[in-house]
């Protein structure tokens, strides 16, 4: 028997068979494009999610050499907060508006002033920003009334791809929880705040837990067998946490792909006083995860391979390797501290612990004297003090990490990983299974078929360490230095230029 795992990322999504030990039998990916109406814009088209999915299934059934039929059970794990809106068929009435995009900070105001960031972080464990779901909603409402009007349903990607599987309209908590309508003590859609929205949440897909049986898949443009069956899955970071075994206490991890999204274990929802860090449902039924997400960490990266990476780019070509691979290779012969370059790695806005759509990134100190090499470890480094700003927070609410779980394309550079190890002070250790969000998926798919008693015990016994790395005490006290001026110079930054006002003024637009 075998299952299968239906991973839909920020860029492209992959197809994946397991076997019941957790060992990928095969797997297919398909890239998909991003479109930018305007720079902080992005859009993604919903069709192209399904014609992505119908490659790789088939795909990765014909490289496994298995028969469809012995597949057993399907999950889907996703993109969050990225929305679509659909019609009764489910046919898409306009591009998704994808948890990158930032329009919405006109919605994020008027939220602000109308039901109050207390009361909205208080309910579904969420700030207000532009990240999540119901500023879209309500975007759609404000600037494309007709769309609002014709939609039957807003759709999270997973939604989408489980309509087009069994024709039904269903999400989980953990996706529903990032929507900024959820009510995740109650775990069920908050009506006072869809009220004072006036947001019409029978425009909502219907909730379930994770790892629940759907049903039977209903079209024939699959080539999965039609009595594969299935289950509800969770979004991206929770399906993930799951895919790296963070079922209990003390459990935390960080997922580095796009950007870097940082959940620990909660048996109950807990609550910043200062609404840094936030909560939502797990892929666990009846626990939550304390969640902090920094918005463009591998991006800036990818950013730095697009724009200047070009020499790396053309090496890793000739050597048939992964331009990263080249790009990581060069940063280690940088110093510790990059010769004095200090990143801020917010190019779309901050996350956790600031919560900024006008944030911007920034290299600091450049001289003539710095390399590419001087960028590309100040880039690693940037994003490793941002992730300590949260694991600070994190310990100053009761958690006290044992270790950090490291899972997603950031976690193949064991030098990256020994920068986050000693940056932070804390063990770092990455799993066997290095795609942990479709093993966590796949988790949920064959727990909801039957064939583990529940999800914990599936990950327990499927989850397994590969490598540590321990902090070097020495670069931890240089690191230390210099995480204190990058928390200098955000601050010095936010104050003069990282608001409204500022921003319009770069664009030429009207600031009043």
């Amino acid at each position: 028997m075998f299952i299968a795992a239906l991973d839909l990322g920020t860029t492209g999504c992959r197809t994946y068979i397991y076997n019941l030990a957790g060992s990928i039998i095969s797997s297919d990916y398909q890239e998909w494009e991003s479109y930018y109406p305007s720079p902080s814009w992005v859009e993604q088209n919903a069709n192209s999610w399904w014609d992505a999915i119908k490659i790789t299934t088939e795909g990765a059934i014909k490289k496994s050499g298995i028969d469809k039929s012995e597949i057993v059970s399907l999950s889907v794990t996703n993109q969050r907060e990225t929305i679509v809106p659909v019609d009764k068929e489910g046919n898409p009435l306009h591009n998704a508006l994808v948890w990158q995009d930032r329009r919405t900070t006109d919605q994020v105001d008027f939220i602000k002033n109308k039901i109050g960031i207390d009361k909205i972080y208080r309910t579904t464990g969420l700030t207000i920003d532009p990240y999540f779901s119901a500023t879209k909603i309500l975007w759609f409402k404000n600037e494309k009334p007709e769309i609002y009007q014709k939609a039957h349903k807003f759709l999270l990607v997973s939604d989408y791809i489980i309509y087009k599987l069994t024709g039904k309209f269903y999400t989980d908590h953990s996706n529903a929880s990032r929507t900024m309508l959820f009510d995740i003590n109650n775990l069920n859609y908050s009506e006072e705040i869809a009220s004072e929205l006036e947001l019409d949440l029978d425009k909502m897909p219907e909730v379930i837990e994770s790892g629940v049986e759907i049903g039977e898949i209903k079209t024939e443009e699959i080539l999965f067998d039609k009595k594969t069956l299935v289950v509800s899955g969770a979004g991206d970071q929770q399906s993930a946490a799951l895919g790296v075994g963070v079922v209990s206490p003390g459990n935390v991890k960080l997922t580095t792909g796009t950007g870097s999204f940082m959940l620990a274990f909660l048996e109950k929802p807990n609550y910043d006083p200062k609404q840094r860090v936030l909560c939502s449902c797990h892929a666990i039924p009846g626990t939550w995860v304390q969640e902090a997400s920094i918005f463009t960490t591998g991006a800036f990266l990818r950013w730095f391979r697009d724009e200047l990476g070009t020499e790396e780019c053309k090496i890793a070509d000739e050597h048939n390797q992964d331009p990263y691979e080249i790009i990581t290779e060069e940063a280690e012969k940088s110093p510790v501290g990059a010769n004095m370059l200090l990143a801020i790695p917010h190019l779309v806005g901050a996350g956790a612990p600031y919560w900024n759509p006008y944030a911007r990134g920034l290299i600091y100190g450049l001289s003539l004297g710095h390399k590419r090499r001087d960028i590309i470890r100040s880039i690693l480094e940037g994003v490793a003090f941002e992730v300590k700003k949260n694991i600070e927070i994190f310990r100053e609410l009761g958690i006290a990490p044992k270790e950090l779980k490291l899972t997603g394309g950031g976690s193949r550079s064991d030098f990256w990983n020994q920068i986050y190890a000693d940056v932070l002070g804390i063990i770092c250790v990455r799993n066997v299974i290095e795609e942990a969000t479709s093993l966590g998926a796949a988790i949920l798919a064959a727990s909801g078929a039957g064939l583990f008693s529940d999800v914990v015990s599936a990950a327990e016994n499927i989850c397994k360490v590969d490598k540590k790395w321990i902090p070097d005490k020495d670069h931890q006290n240089v690191y230390n230095n210099i995480y204190n001026l990058s928390n200098e110079l955000y601050s010095i930054l936010n104050e003069k230029n990282f608001h409204k006002t500022y921003i319009n003024k770069l664009q030429n637009k009207d600031s009043n």
